[in-house]
């Protein structure tokens, strides 16, 4: 079902989520609400930083988007919006510029790192207000972090909707004309882009903070004359070194959606922990535990990134089940890998299981059909399992299946969906 509030659209799934969130807002930023008054006099000023950015100004260049509308039909009403959240005169998720703002951008063919690009200098604008003014401290940091980045997950999500929305015409052009499988293959990199920038953001939130402290404690030595040069060096050094941790993050994930042409040797087991090491940080801010399991094997010759794509896409799946349990309920997902033989020929076994209770039997044949899925409208696509079974059996030469399983982790009992693959070790 699709809301309304003042004309935008809300989904469904962000009410869900933020109810909670609401509710524990104010509690949370109390030293944000103290500053409020001070900071949402200034809006203005915000926009303006905001929108002279270098980043900022390239994006709105390279799409034809003039900065002084941008500013007057939705950066100062966004700014509007975050200060009603802040105190309790709306709520997370009902922006009523936000669906107008996303089809605008859409329109102009902003990427999903463009947005992700618009939406974080505007934190970093209200970030140096609070520089300016004084009023720079960790906790007031902390806590306009928090409510940007809630809202900002509320935007990723309905971004995808945007998305989705524009797609389904052409999918149904594209079936009548039996070409579906292009389209499923963009639609599940879409989707994955979804997925890839919720996970930048979670990695880059510590280094992010740990900046921001640096240059404050430059700024506040400054402003006291006790700036000396070991502690400006020192500084500059420690963000050096945190901003090529966030570099290498982008081309980590860079190279994940690099297709390849050719087939190369790789070790299973590393691969496997390059794509846990992309999504840990998701997994691990929604209380889920990731326990592996990797017993060392021969090297294979395969596919690596389109390997890892399967696997990111099918613990993404684990999590989205997984955040739909009761509250309080243990949350895991156990990956494994061994050696083993396949119908006589040698091969690796890797199986991903979750504590999630398991599938439907009625619905576990129909899992890996085109367009089938058990998610709300909105939510997903019906074509990641389909296309992941199609990668492992038609591109790799290997076998994929579901089941449901049992398994045990510090002594307790365990029951959930498994996924098994079966990759040969030579080429198929």
């Amino acid at each position: 079902m699709i809301y309304y509030n003042n004309g935008a659209f809300i989904d469904p799934n962000i009410i869900k989520v933020t109810k909670i969130e609401d509710s524990m807002l104010q509690q949370k930023i109390p030293h944000l609400i103290e500053k409020s008054p001070f900071l949402s006099t200034r809006t203005d000023y915000i926009v303006t930083l905001w929108l002279s950015d270098p980043l900022v100004r390239e994006v709105l260049h390279r799409h034809d988007i003039e900065s002084a509308l941008f500013a007057m039909r939705y950066a100062n009403n966004v700014l509007d919006y975050f200060f009603n959240v802040v105190h309790a005169r709306q709520k997370i998720g009902d922006c009523p510029v936000i669906a107008d703002l996303l089809d605008y951008l859409k329109q102009h063919d902003i990427a999903a790192d463009e947005l992700f690009i618009i939406c974080t200098n505007a934190k970093e604008a209200m970030m140096t207000l609070t520089y300016e003014l004084g009023f720079n401290t960790k906790v007031l940091t902390e806590e306009i972090n928090y409510v940007f980045d809630l809202n900002f997950k509320g935007v990723l999500h309905r971004y995808a909707n945007t998305i989705y929305r524009l797609e389904r015409k052409v999918e149904a052009e594209v079936k009548k004309n039996r070409e579906k499988d292009a389209l499923m293959f963009q639609q599940a990199r879409l989707a994955a882009m979804g997925e890839m920038i919720n996970n930048i953001a979670h990695q880059w939130r510590q280094p992010l903070s740990m900046i921001s402290i640096l240059t404050q404690g430059v700024l506040l030595k400054h402003r006291l004359n006790k700036l000396d040069n070991t502690f400006l060096i020192e500084s500059i050094d420690r963000s050096q070194l945190l901003i090529a941790q966030m570099s290498q993050t982008i081309n980590d994930f860079h190279n994940f959606f690099r297709p390849q042409k050719e087939k190369e040797e790789f070790l299973v087991d590393d691969a496997i922990r390059h794509a846990l090491s992309l999504i840990g940080d998701s997994l691990e801010h929604e209380g889920i535990k990731l326990v592996s399991d990797l017993q060392e094997g021969p090297p294979i010759l395969n596919f690596e990134n389109e390997f890892a794509h399967v696997l990111i896409n099918i613990i993404n799946n684990a999590e989205d089940v997984l955040i739909e349990q009761p509250e309080g309920k243990e949350r895991y997902i156990h990956v494994q890998s061994s050696p083993l033989y396949c119908e006589e020929i040698p091969c690796i076994r890797i199986s991903i299981q979750d504590n999630a209770s398991g599938i439907d039997p009625e619905l576990i044949d129909k899992i890996f059909d085109p367009y089938f899925t058990t998610k709300e409208q909105g939510k997903g696509t019906g074509i990641g399992l389909y296309m992941s079974k199609q990668i492992i059996e038609s591109n790799m030469g290997g076998s994929m299946r579901a089941q449901n399983c049992t398994f045990s982790h510090k002594g307790k009992s365990h029951s959930g969906a498994e996924f098994i693959i079966d990759l040969p070790l030579g080429d198929r």
